[in-house]
This record gives C-alpha cells, structure tokens and sequence, in this order.
C-alpha cells in the first residue's frame, strides 16, 4: 500500500508539472511548494480543494523529504567548498543534503558513503522526487563519493565540484554511468 501511496504520488506531481507546462528546473519556488503539497493533500488525504497560497496545514503534515528538497532547492547558486555544509561557507555534496535535512531537525551521517549506509535502498525504478541519489565520481575506495536529491524529471540538485555552485543537473549519460543507487530517508 506505502509503494502504491508512492508511486502515485510521484505520477502527480509529474502530472501537476506536465499539465502546466513547467518543470522543477525552470518554475518558481513558490509555484512547486504548492504543487508538492497539493499532490501530497490529494494522494494522502483525498482532498481535492485546491490550495491558494503556502501557509496551510498541509506544509506540517508534508513528508520530511520534501521539506528537505526545498531547503535544498533555496541552495541553488550557493558556493561549492570541499568540506562546506552551510550557506555562508558554501557546500560540498554531502553537506548540502546534510544541511537540507538539518533545517528540518532530521539528523544524517556527514560523508555521502556515511548517507548512502543510512538510507533505505530504493531501486531506479521506484525512485521518488525528494529520494538521494548517489554516486561513485572519481577514483577513491570509496564506492560512494557523490550525492544529490531527486527532483524529478530526470533532475537532481547537487553540489558539483571545486569552481561549481550547487546546482541542477540532468541524470544523463555521464551520470547514469556514475550512479550507484538511491536512497531514501
């Protein structure tokens, strides 16, 4: 039932975005609070009345990964900084969705490997806007040295590297051949 919940979840705020012509990358903050809560009030609590505007119920009662995803989403532009893991320094990978989830009183592991280890493991296929999606990206021990979160539509937001800001990135070739899994908090 929780993987139906989800998976319908997600073909709605797909929907939401495909019906109105806009995707994460290029539409308003704003505009995709409001979407996320409407799909999640439709899904969850079969309300179907439209939200005007963000300062509703529905915000407390939205799952913890969507709250950690527009956190995030406010980092876009933030310096990149090797070991950075809030606004003012600037953020690396694994800071950024450590500092997102922090700001929503959620604590996580630092390293993306240590993330990787915490989240519960979900397949390609059943990935779900706001899930992590990791990497291994260069030639360490490591089997996981990159994290983002998903957007959706193919998008995920990270913190890419050294002269980079934190950013939106397409899951594209390059990255599909880097990924590693996904997980879920």
């Amino acid at each position: 039932m929780k993987r139906l919940k989800a998976v319908s979840m997600s073909l709605i705020i797909v929907s939401l975005f495909c019906i109105q012509g806009t995707s994460f990358a290029n539409s308003s903050k704003k505009k995709v609070d409001i979407d996320i809560n409407q799909a999640y009030d439709l899904l969850i609590k079969g309300n179907t009345k439209a939200k005007t505007h963000r300062a509703s119920k529905a915000k407390n009662n939205t799952p913890h990964k969507y709250k950690a995803l527009q956190v995030a989403k406010k980092q876009i532009n933030k310096r990149y900084k090797w070991g950075g893991d809030n606004p003012k320094k600037g953020f690396d990978c694994s800071g950024l969705i450590q500092y997102a989830y922090k700001m929503i009183k959620v604590n996580l592991p630092r390293s993306a490997a240590a993330q990787y280890k915490h989240a519960k493991r979900v397949a390609l296929k059943h990935l779900e806007v706001g899930d992590l999606v990791f990497f291994h990206t260069r030639r360490t021990r490591a089997k996981v040295n990159h994290v983002g979160i998903y957007l959706g539509g193919n998008k995920f937001i990270h913190a890419p590297r050294r002269g980079k800001n934190v950013s939106v990135a397409s899951f594209n070739s390059y990255w599909r051949k880097k990924f590693v899994g996904a997980g879920r908090v």
